[in-house]
């Protein structure tokens, strides 16, 4: 039986779900394969903290839900954990090594390393960076499998000491988009229009949205831009992520991260090297092609799926964009149409956990 985990947060006798847009989406693909939901739900008050005590006994009540909720996957089943785990507690690692203890496999799927993000941060405290570091790196080591994003991610996992051979490159994230053939309007991305700059617009994330240069037109879409108006910058608002696709207008989506135009700089802007930014995959489901920091670690991806293109700095788009001829953007946005089938399909994620499965099942015959 192939299970995965449903994290849930209980409020007042209601649940809520704990997911975002990614983590949805990879509960849907599982569930259309067949994959059975086990729903773990932590209350707001199991997560209050006042004193290491406290806090101690707190976490052990968090593993006893885990325990319990894990203990119908017993041997020969497989266990899909999206990871870091929302209710997360120091003692997760336990609850892993007790499934594989009864022969079952767990599959941790990647959608963040806070090891190299959060804990990188200098407002984190020396505390957290800790618990982070011994949280992340010990399930990581006891999974069965791991679902990495890119060769990058997969080569830093190994040289932190996980097993390669466990290790699994989804390729890019799935982006699902309901009633997208009802919707879908192919005139909302050709190369007259501005470049498109959709996801969180705050400054200490994404301090370069407010050092764009003058020698191209953007279009912003997103939670908490702060920007004066320009005459090459329009913020359009947000959008919930299901209608983004929809709403946005442009040419190209910038991949971008950090605090600089002239290249991905600072700890989001280093990420990129290693993450798969979801950004990415909500460009090319829209069907529209991309442009990518060329270190970032998909930037690979884009140019060999020829959906995008690359640069150095946001300094080169406008001169990139004024030499491009029809034929060229044509070729990438159709290129850009082709992957959107894939990721709205759950292509990369049905994969992925395909190849572990399929792989351990011919071991233990």
């Amino acid at each position: 039986m192939l299970y995965y985990i449903r994290e849930v947060q209980e409020e007042a006798g209601v649940q809520r779900t704990a997911g975002v847009k990614a983590r949805d989406d990879v509960e849907a693909i599982l569930d259309s394969a067949g994959g059975k939901a086990i729903t773990v739900g932590i209350s707001p008050e199991e997560r209050k903290e006042s004193g290491a005590l406290k806090s101690l006994c707190q976490h052990i009540e968090i593993k006893n839900v885990w325990d319990k909720a894990l203990s119908c996957v017993q041997k020969g089943d497989f266990l899909v954990v999206q990871f870091p785990i929302i209710n997360h507690t120091v003692f997760f690692v336990g609850a892993v090594k007790k499934v594989i203890g009864r022969g079952a496999r767990v599959i941790l799927l990647i959608h963040d390393l806070e090891i190299l993000r959060t804990a990188h941060r200098d407002d984190v405290s020396l505390k957290k960076k800790i618990r982070l570091n011994l949280e992340e790196r010990s399930v990581l080591k006891a999974g069965s499998a791991v679902i990495a994003h890119n060769p990058n991610m997969r080569e830093f996992l190994s040289q932190m000491g996980i097993n390669k051979k466990k290790i699994v490159s989804l390729g890019i994230f799935d982006y699902l988009i309901p009633d997208f053939e009802d919707d879908f309007c192919s005139d909302n991305f050709t190369m007259d229009l501005p470049v498109i700059i959709a996801g969180a617009l705050k400054p200490h994330k994404a301090k370069y949205a407010y050092e764009l240069p003058k020698s191209c037109c953007f279009n912003l879409y997103g939670v908490g831009y702060e920007g004066e108006k320009q005459e090459n910058v329009d913020y359009l608002g947000s959008f919930p992520p299901d209608r983004l696709p929809f709403e946005m207008q442009g040419s190209f989506g910038l991949v971008w991260d950090g605090e600089s135009a002239e290249t991905c700089s600072g700890v989001y802007g280093e990420y990129l090297r290693i993450n798969n930014p979801h950004k990415t995959s909500l460009y090319l489901a829209a069907g529209m092609p991309v442009i990518i920091w060329k270190n970032a670690a998909l930037a690979e991806f884009i140019e060999k799926h020829r959906c995008g293109i690359t640069v150095s700095s946001l300094g080169e788009i406008g001169e990139v964009l004024k030499n491009m001829q029809k034929s060229e953007y044509d070729e990438l946005k159709a290129g850009a149409e082709k992957m959107s089938a894939f990721l709205r399909s759950g292509h990369f994620t049905k994969l992925a956990v395909k190849k572990i499965t399929e792989t351990y099942r011919r071991t233990d015959k």
